[in-house]
């Protein structure tokens, strides 16, 4: 066979094969765009994390350097500064930060203490990070909103779907009806969630947040001890958030106290979130990435149209 032939041989197996595509990039105007920046839902990011370091392959990922209480402000910025340009980011960069963050995980792997090899990209860890922020969103209406309508929740999905892609993820690893989602959801906590672990062990405590450093803006400034006194109250209140915004059965897995005390005290948050939060102006409800990413689309709306290719 001559070289030019194989040359076409080759380009006719190349097309006859399933190519890549693109993944459809979240535009302004799409729930997404609307909540994912919101303070609204970072008040669900915490019980979030706790069910994503409940994994044993999380847990061993992110207690290998245990940034989240060594250094949690460059976390949270690195974190801010990766995942939401996913969704808050003219089409073409979503695309390539979705990519970005995919690759950028491909590096973290290793061996727990107990001899256990482990891999950030492993399917099922890797999509339950994702899983969790559909629960975190239906919640977030039901409590600090009001709640969605099957039209609503229909739609979310669907978005929640399109994230996954732009994540890397593909449509085997996750589920594809809200139906098989909560299945799903509830059966990886029930089997796989550990009840306590090295990172929850870290972090399911009352004074969790007084442990931080002072932030680098700060240091200096504020003696250590002032800080962990300043700190404790708030501590105790986002601790005694997490416990009721986690769920049900994984509260009950873990032997979580929530009594009608705490009952009685989430609801009157709730109560208080309902009532502040739609008088907050536009701007001051989004992270400052979120915002500015609002307000260029609304000043060059023809910069954020795109169109799938073929």
């Amino acid at each position: 066979m001559t070289d030019a032939a194989k040359a076409v041989k080759n380009n006719n197996n190349r097309a006859s094969q399933p190519q890549e595509k693109d993944p459809v990039p979240l535009l302004p105007g799409s729930l997404m765009w609307k909540d994912f920046g919101s303070y609204l839902f970072h008040l669900m990011l915490p019980q979030a994390f706790i069910l994503q370091s409940a994994h044993p392959v999380i847990n061993a990922a992110v207690t290998v350097d245990k940034k989240y209480l060594n250094d949690p402000w460059g976390r949270a910025k690195g974190s801010t500064e990766l995942l939401w340009p996913v969704v808050y980011s003219r089409p073409e960069k979503a695309i390539e930060m979705g990519r970005r963050l995919r690759e950028l995980h491909r590096s973290i792997k290793g061996t727990d203490k107990q001899g256990n090899k482990f891999f950030a990209l492993d399917p099922e860890a890797y999509s339950w990070v994702h899983e969790t922020g559909f629960y975190s969103v239906v919640k977030m209406y039901e409590w600090f909103g009001e709640p969605l309508s099957a039209a609503q929740r229909a739609e979310h999905f669907s978005e929640w779907k399109q994230m996954a892609a732009m994540l890397g993820i593909a449509e085997r690893f996750i589920p594809q009806t809200e139906e098989a989602y909560w299945e799903h959801f509830n059966q990886i906590i029930e089997t796989r969630l550990d009840a306590h672990n090295e990172a929850l062990g870290d972090m399911m405590i009352p004074g969790h947040y007084s442990n931080y450093p002072v932030p680098p803006q700060l240091e200096g400034q504020l003696p250590r001890w002032l800080w962990k006194l300043m700190m404790l109250p708030f501590s105790v209140f986002m601790y005694r958030l997490t416990v009721a915004t986690l769920p049900e059965n994984y509260r009950r897995k873990a032997g979580l106290r929530y009594n009608r005390a705490d009952k009685a005290f989430f609801k009157a948050f709730c109560w208080a979130v309902r009532k502040a939060y739609p008088k907050v102006p536009e701007k001051d409800r989004y992270i400052p990435l979120a915002w500015r990413a609002i307000d260029d689309a609304r000043k060059h709306p023809e910069a954020y149209r795109y169109t799938a290719a073929s």
